[in-house]
């Protein structure tokens, strides 16, 4: 804003009124070139944030079917669908695959803030887990293949009934896809060339204003001020766009992942696992959610 209006007054006041006069057609053809322009970007932009917010839809949605169909609750047993005992072994592994769900997805969503990844997950993991987690480069990926590994051992134990096994199975396939999917999303930026040359198309519109708005009649120096605020309209509408392109980012503009995850966080720690002590919700910091 502040180079903005500098420009401006440069040009009307020492340079515009003295030596050059564009005539008023060419900003307003520019203007409505580069509103087409940043329509498309915008729109654009909002499409990219929509798909990333169902993508992370998918996430907590195959998260809550996932402890769904792991959880015992209101005092059911895990008994072997065979032999009809309690399986010790199975209570273990499916307890421990719930907690370790929500440990997955706050560890995509750290991944994808670019954040320490494991963050606030320690509690969730066995200590061991946790430890060999910090020796891999996509640890949510690592804590996938580990999710498969107890469904074999509950799978082992006669705890799933054909479709139940086909299910998990096919939510845990979902669970990949849709991490893949979201960091498939955050490598594909928008295109560079794009953003380098609306900046360039708004700074030519305000040094055309600046040299054609002084030859109106009656203006005179508010014309200064006329540059300005069409330079900030232009400038906000390609900024409020490049916020959304990076639906990811930790900031007010995106996907409001964190308070997400809490709200599955306390649904899995209160139904799937029946605990009485689980954590507060994430409210709003000056009216947006993170």
């Amino acid at each position: 804003m502040l180079l903005i209006a500098v420009v401006g007054a440069l040009v009307v006041l020492e340079i515009g009124s003295q030596y050059i006069i564009v005539s008023t057609v060419i900003p307003t053809i520019l203007g409505t070139a580069l509103s087409i322009f940043l329509g498309f970007r915008t729109n654009s932009a909002f499409d990219r944030w929509m798909t990333a917010r169902g993508f992370w839809s998918s996430i907590l949605a195959s998260s809550e079917n996932y402890a769904l169909t792991l959880a015992r609750v209101d005092g059911e047993a895990f008994l072997n669908s065979v032999s009809k005992k309690p399986s010790k072994i199975a209570k273990k592994a499916m307890t421990r695959m719930i907690r370790r769900n929500i440990a997955w997805v706050w560890c995509v969503n750290h991944q994808l803030k670019k954040k320490a990844p494991l963050d606030g997950i320690q509690q969730y993991l066995e200590p061991q887990e946790y430890e060999s987690l910090k020796a891999y480069e996509n640890p949510a990926l690592k804590m996938l293949y580990n999710q498969s590994r107890d469904f074999r051992i509950a799978a082992a134990e006669n705890q799933f009934t054909d479709g139940e096994h086909f299910e998990i199975v096919a939510m845990q396939r979902e669970m990949l896809r849709a991490q893949y999917s979201c960091e498939g999303l955050q490598g594909t930026p928008f295109p560079t060339h794009y953003t380098f040359f609306t900046d360039v198309f708004i700074w030519m519109l305000v040094a055309l204003m600046a040299f054609s708005l002084p030859a109106m009649e009656n203006i005179g120096y508010f014309s200064i001020f006329a540059v300005v605020l069409t330079g900030w309209v232009f400038s906000m509408i390609n900024g409020i766009g490049s916020y959304m392109e990076e639906p990811f980012i930790n900031n007010r503009n995106v996907i409001p992942m964190d308070a997400l995850c809490r709200k599955l966080e306390r649904s899995l720690l209160q139904i799937a696992l029946e605990q009485d002590e689980i954590p507060p919700a994430i409210q709003p910091i000056k009216g947006a959610l993170y």
